[in-house]
C-alpha cells in the first residue's frame, strides 16, 4: 500500500474533469487542477466526483477488466479456444488458465490493482473535504455538499468490495481470521494493514449505509427523479449535476448494491429486505423497466442491446466501449471466419444454459451473434449500434454495473424457504418477473425440489443475464458452487478464484 499511496499523494495536482449540461458525465478536456484551488468552490467538489466516475469508467477498470474483459475470462464465460491470444487478448488467455504471475498477465492485474486503490484514495479525499465544506459553495447548499458526500462514500465500499472479490475467498470458503486486503479509510494512509473478509465485509456495510442514510430524502423526496434523468435535463431551476444522476450511485443504486453485498457475505434476511425495497419502488413507479412488453423486438433492433432501462446502477465512458471491443475482438483483420479470434460463448456452453428456453429467449434471439457455422455465439453488448436513437447511443458508452434483474435474484433466493410455501411462491415470482421480461412465458419448476435447485435455475439464468457484465465468477464463488465451463468443472477454491497480490505490495502485513 504504501507503494500505491506515494503515488497518490500526487493529488495535490489533480486530473479530473467537470461535468456539462448536456449529459451527466460529458467531460470537459482535463486541466491539472491544484487541491486548494479544487476544493474551493462547488465547481471543484463536482470536478473531483466527476473524476472518480471517469477514472472508474476507463479500460483499467469498470470499462474492460472488471467487467467483459479479465474478469469474464477469469470466470470462463468465454470459450477459450476462440479467444484472442494477441493485444490485451493475451492477459485474457492467461487468467482464464489461471496462470496468474504469467508476465503476459501482471501487467493488467497491477494496472487493475493501482486503478482501483487510486479510486479509494480519491473518494477518501472527497469524503474528508465535504465533510467539513461550507454549505454556501454548492449550488443547492447543502442538500448537493451532502449528495457529494454520500455518493463518494458509497463508491469508496464499492470499490472495496470488489478489490475484496478479486483477492479474498468468499465467507463460504470458511476464510476464518486469515487477511487479505486493507480497509482504507482516511486520506492520505501510507501504511494499511491487510484485514479479514468479515471485517471489510462489515465495514463496506457500514459505509453503504450511511451513503443510503445521505441519500435517502435526497432521492426518494424529489418528485422530479424519473426515467428521464439518465440522459436528459427537463428540471427548471436545478443544477444538471444535481439533475443527471439517474444512472449514477443515488440511493436506488446503493440500496441495490448493499443487497448484493449482503447476500455475498450470507445475511440473507438483510439481503432480502434491501431488495425488497426496490422491488416494491419498481412496482409502484416502474422505475426500472422490467415487463415483457417493453422488450419487444423493437427495442433491440433500435440499439437497446444492454436493456438500459433496466440498469440500476452505470458508468458512461467518454471512449467508445466498442473501440476497446475491437482491439481485443479481431474480426476484420482479413482471416477466414474459421481463424477469428473473438470473445464468444461455445454453442456446447449455450445449449447447456439456455436449454429448451433458447428459442424464446431475448438474450438469445437479440443479443447474441451466430458465429462459425453456429459454433460460436458472440454477444452484441458491446458491438457498435450505429443507430441514431437514444438507445444506440447509449449502448455504444453506458456500462452496466447493477441491474433490477439482479435484485429480484437476491430477492428470490434470499426468500426460498423449504417447507414454506408462501415464500417459495413469492421467490418463484421473483425468477419469474425476470423471465418473463426475457421473452419466457412458461417457467419449468418440475426439477425444483429444493432450494438448491431453486437456486440453480437462478444462476442458469444469471448466466445469460451476466454475460459480458463481469459478476458470473463472483455468484460461483459467492455459492462456492463448481463452476462448469467448456474446459471442464472449476472448483472454487482459492488456487483458482483468489488473485495474489501485486509483488510490489508484497510488503503489506
Amino acid at each position: 500500500m504504501k507503494k500505491i499511496y506515494r503515488t497518490i499523494i500526487s493529488l495535490a495536482c489533480l486530473a479530473l474533469t467537470f461535468s456539462s449540461c448536456q449529459d451527466w458525465l460529458d467531460l470537459y478536456p482535463s486541466d491539472e487542477i491544484k487541491e486548494e484551488y479544487l476544493f474551493s468552490s462547488g465547481d471543484g467538489f463536482r470536478t473531483a466526483l466527476n473524476g472518480i466516475y471517469r477514472k472508474l469508467s476507463t479500460f483499467d477498470l469498470y470499462g474492460s477488466n472488471l467487467t467483459w474483459g479479465i474478469v469474464d475470462a477469469w470466470g470462463q464465460v468465454y470459450d477459450k479456444n476462440r479467444a484472442p491470444t494477441s493485444g490485451s487478448g493475451q492477459a485474457m488467455s492467461k487468467i482464464c488458465n489461471f496462470n496468474y504471475k504469467h508476465s503476459e498477465l501482471t501487467p493488467t492485474t497491477d494496472a487493475m490493482w493501482n486503478a482501483a486503490w487510486n479510486i479509494i484514495a480519491n473518494c477518501n479525499n472527497l469524503i474528508q473535504q465535504a465533510e467539513v465544506a461550507d454549505p454556501a459553495l454548492f449550488y443547492d447548499h447543502d442538500t448537493e455538499r451532502r449528495m457529494i458526500l454520500g455518493e463518494a462514500i458509497g463508491l469508496r465500499a464499492y470499490m472495496h468490495f470488489d478489490l475484496l472479490r478479486m483477492y479474498a475467498p468468499a465467507p463460504a470458503a470458511n476464510p476464518n481470521t486469515r487477511t487479505f486486503i486493507p480497509y482504507v479509510d482516511k486520506y492520505p494512509s501510507y501504511v494499511n494493514d491487510k484485514q479479514t473478509v468479515s471485517y471489510c465485509l462489515e465495514h463496506a456495510i457500514a459505509d453503504l449505509k450511511e451513503s443510503q442514510r445521505i441519500l435517502f430524502d435526497i432521492d426518494t423526496e424529489n418528485t422530479n427523479f424519473n426515467p428521464d434523468r439518465r440522459f436528459v435535463q427537463k428540471v427548471a431551476g436545478e443544477g444538471a449535476f444535481a439533475a443527471l444522476r439517474g444512472y449514477r450511485l443515488n440511493y436506488y443504486a446503493v440500496t441495490a448494491i448493499l443487497a448484493r453485498v449482503y447476500l455475498y457475505a450470507g445475511m440473507n434476511d438483510e439481503a432480502y429486505a434491501e431488495a425488497k425495497k426496490l422491488i416494491d419502488e419498481e412496482e409502484k413507479t416502474k422505475y426500472f423497466a422490467a415487463d415483457e412488453s417493453y422488450y419487444a423486438s423493437d427495442n433491440f433492433k433500435n440499439g437497446n442491446m444492454k436493456m438500459y432501462d433496466n440498469i440500476i446502477f452505470a458508468l458512461y465512458s467518454p471512449t467508445e466501449l466498442v473501440d476497446w471491443d475491437s482491439e481485443i475482438n479481431h474480426l476484420t483483420d482479413g482471416k477466414s471466419e474459421s481463424d477469428q479470434n473473438y470473445l464468444s460463448w461455445s454453442s456446447k456452453m449455450l445449449d447447456a444454459v439456455y436449454g429448451i428456453e433458447k428459442e424464446n429467449d431475448f438474450r438469445f434471439k437479440y443479443q447474441l451473434e451466430s458465429k462459425y457455422y453456429g459454433y460460436n455465439y458472440r454477444t452484441l453488448k458491446y458491438y457498435k449500434q450505429v443507430e441514431s436513437t437514444e438507445y444506440g447511443k447509449a449502448n455504444n458508452q453506458i456500462i452496466p454495473m447493477i441491474r433490477m434483474s439482479e435484485v429480484y435474484y437476491i430477492a428470490a433466493e434470499a426468500i426460498y424457504t423449504e417447507g414454506d410455501l408462501l415464500k417459495i411462491a413469492e421467490a418463484k415470482s421473483y425468477l419469474e418477473k425476470v423471465k418473463k421480461g426475457r421473452g419466457i412465458k412458461t417457467v419449468d419448476y418440475s426439477s425444483v425440489s429444493s432450494k438448491n435447485d431453486f437456486v440453480n435455475m437462478i444462476v442458469n439464468d444469471a448466466r445469460r443475464e451476466f454475460f459480458g457484465e463481469g459478476q458470473t465468477l463472483y455468484m460461483f464463488k459467492r455459492l462456492n458452487k463448481v463452476l462448469t465451463c467448456d474446459s471442464g468443472e472449476i472448483p472454487m477454491t482459492e488456487e483458482y478464484v483468489v488473485l495474489p497480490l501485486p509483488d510490489s505490495e508484497s510488503n503489506i502485513k
